[in-house]
C-alpha cells in the first residue's frame, strides 16, 4: 500500500483486535462495518449515490459476503 495514511490505519487494526477480547460474532460485525464504511465512501463521496460503477458493484459484493451471521445462521 503506497498511501501512508491508509497503511497506518491498516496497521492499527490487528493490534487493536489483539488488545480487546472479541467473539467471532463481534469480529464478523467489525469486518462488515469496516467494509460498509469503504462502500459508503465509494458510493457517496467518490461517485455519488446515483452512479452505478464496477467498483461500487464489486465492493457491494464484498459487503454482502461480509454480512455477519444472524441467529438464524447458527
Amino acid at each position: 500500500m503506497t498511501n501512508p495514511k491508509l497503511r497506518d490505519l491498516i496497521e492499527l487494526v490487528r493490534p487493536t483486535l489483539q488488545a480487546v477480547a472479541t467473539t467471532d460474532a463481534e469480529r464478523a460485525e467489525f469486518l462488515y462495518d469496516l467494509v460498509r464504511e469503504v462502500y459508503e465512501h465509494v458510493k457517496f463521496d467518490v461517485y455519488g449515490p446515483d452512479a452505478d460503477t464496477e467498483e461500487r458493484t464489486r465492493i457491494g459484493q464484498v459487503l454482502g459476503a461480509a454480512l455477519p451471521p444472524t441467529s438464524a445462521d447458527r
